[in-house]
């Protein structure tokens, strides 16, 4: 029963920690935008916004070469030329 209690204790000396940690990350983020006005956040929104649209623009791209199919064999096309039987001339007479 004694293990219970001091195994509480020190999860809630550990829970207090964690909080006193969560706090101090918290006043930290708030002084660091502390500056920031309504339009300066505005304008990193917009940034954020285009840095997402290039993004899913260049993905694109780079999808559709993975994804596409060649149109013209030049390889295949030319071993079946070379591959292919030759007619003999016709001579005229």
């Amino acid at each position: 029963m004694n293990y219970v209690i001091y195994g509480l204790c020190f999860i809630t000396i550990l829970n207090i920690c964690l909080a006193s940690i969560a706090i101090a990350r918290v006043a930290q983020f708030r002084k660091s935008v502390h500056g920031l006005d309504w339009e300066a956040v505005a304008t990193l929104l917009g940034d954020v916004a285009t840095v997402k649209r290039s993004i899913t623009r260049l993905n694109g791209r780079l999808n559709g070469m993975d994804n596409a199919q060649p149109q013209f064999d030049w390889k295949e096309q030319a071993s079946q030329a070379l591959n292919a039987p030759q007619k003999p001339a016709a001579r005229g007479g």
